[in-house]
């Protein structure tokens, strides 16, 4: 779209709906699947966690419930992608995912602190009888469902980065599953409660890093901060290396959210090249060399900022 307003301003505005990275409908089935499969592992969890006693299995659910985050995560933001953008919400509803992955770090970081606190609780001499079998049995179905769910994964897990997030996540969840049953074996023979309590310590810190990367990724782009990924002076290198452009200014760029970055920058261009297709070769190399999803770049012709200074 092109406008034109007073003093030889020349605006191009071009706004792709949808994510960056799109999810087919067969990579949605398999999150959905892997989902789905969480979910009941996570009830087993809690269930067993609380029959058993055992800490490690509570820690662990909640290690499973940030892993289940970013795949419910992955699916909001598919389904988000297909609304259409409103006269008031005119960037769409893409940062209800961002509101969402900021609410659940926060429960989670709840859950850490209840977690620890019981667990140093336990370990100043409130001791709980732990029934390792129950334990033993709960983790060795969540390694039988953890590998389930990475065969289905597997096929699409390099032709698309949410779903290589997702496969990533459950590796985490199979090795956290793992730590647990051989924690439960190591209790059914030596009768060493603290093991159950170390390691419920240990995910705790884990789950607790990454509820504070996901609270910080979404404060940073709730503050519509630069995105950690692009270099803003490699961008305004770039852009001062483009032929005709004589000066960049108010070069601004943000994330509406996870994957659609935006960039707008006023640009200093050669009388004879303040053109509309000026504007179209410059959003043309932004999008190819850094993939900005939505581009806004406004041409000004030479000495236009000394004539609109105040006298």
């Amino acid at each position: 779209m092109e406008c034109r307003h007073g003093h030889h301003h020349l605006h191009h505005h071009h706004h792709h709906e949808g994510l960056a990275e799109g999810l087919s409908s067969d990579n949605i089935k398999r999150l959905r699947g892997v989902l789905f499969i969480s979910i009941g592992y996570l009830l087993l969890q809690l269930a067993g966690g609380y029959f058993s006693g055992s800490l490690a299995l509570m820690a662990e659910a909640g290690h499973k419930f940030s892993d289940m985050l970013a795949i419910a995560l992955a699916l909001i933001a598919a389904w988000l992608a297909t609304r259409a953008s409103t006269e008031h919400r005119t960037f769409g509803f893409g940062r209800a995912e961002i509101l969402v992955a900021l609410g659940n770090a926060l429960v989670l970081l709840l859950v850490c602190a209840e977690i620890i606190k019981e667990a140093v609780e336990r370990l100043s001499g409130h001791h709980h009888e732990i029934d390792s079998g129950l334990m033993i049995a709960v983790a060795s179905i969540g390694l039988i469902l953890n590998l389930f769910s990475l065969g289905i994964l597997k096929p699409s897990k390099n032709r698309n980065l949410n779903i290589r997030g997702a496969y990533l996540h459950v590796m985490t969840d199979m090795a956290g599953s793992a730590g647990t049953l051989i924690s439960a074996i190591l209790i059914w023979f030596t009768h060493w409660l603290w093991l159950d309590l170390a390691l419920s310590i240990l995910i705790a810190l884990l789950v607790f890093s990454n509820a504070i990367r996901i609270l910080a990724e979404a404060l940073h782009i709730l503050l519509e901060a630069a995105p950690r990924s692009i270099d803003l002076n490699a961008v305004e290198r770039f852009l001062l290396s483009l032929p005709n452009v004589k000066d960049v200014h108010d070069l601004h760029v943000w994330t509406i959210t996870t994957g659609k970055d935006a960039l707008l920058v006023h640009t200093t261009v050669a009388g004879e090249h303040f053109v509309f297709d000026t504007a179209t070769h410059i959003e043309q190399q932004l999008r190819e060399r850094f993939g900005f999803c939505h581009i806004t770049v406004q041409l000004e012709p030479e000495g236009f900022e000394e004539a609109m200074l105040p006298f």
